[in-house]
């Protein structure tokens, strides 16, 4: 599984040319996400010293390429052309596996602030019931007083 946290720089290690037919390719990436199967093609270049041994990549997330967070199928391919991005038009498919794109740490902001809340009381009796009357008015009892209204 390839594994990044977003804006983070990383380089992976992957061993492609054991699987590769074609002289001097060039690794097209695929990511497609899991739910939305949005797809995001880029190409990013070896730079391993030892390309028989191990295949390594540099990626910075927000550079190399730029997704949100999530996983994603991610798929391999080796061309000889340096520029295209499709994976139809690629010679052949070389690895594929599962990507997973962190979020990482959120930065916030704690603000303090000042409340000026009013309180305000006023007298009201100790007992107040009501209950509606048939004709639409309504009968008030405070502190054992009747009142129709």
């Amino acid at each position: 599984m390839l594994l990044i946290t977003k804006g983070e720089s990383k380089n992976w290690y992957l061993t492609l040319t054991e699987k590769v037919t074609i002289a001097n390719p060039t690794f097209l990436f695929s990511f497609v996400n899991r739910v939305t199967e949005v797809e995001t093609n880029v190409i990013i270049s070896d730079i391993s010293a030892y390309k028989e041994r191990y295949n390594k990549f540099a990626v910075t997330e927000g550079s190399t390429f730029t997704l949100d967070c999530g996983e994603y199928n991610y798929f391999v391919y080796a061309q000889t052309s340096t520029t295209n991005t499709s994976p139809l038009l690629a010679d052949e498919l070389v690895e594929e596996g599962l990507f997973k794109l962190l979020l990482g740490t959120l930065t916030t902001n704690e603000y303090q602030v000042e409340l000026n809340e009013k309180i305000y009381e006023i007298d009201a009796p100790t007992q107040i019931a009501y209950l509606l009357l048939e004709n639409g008015g309504f009968l008030f009892q405070e502190n054992g007083d009747k009142i129709i209204l």
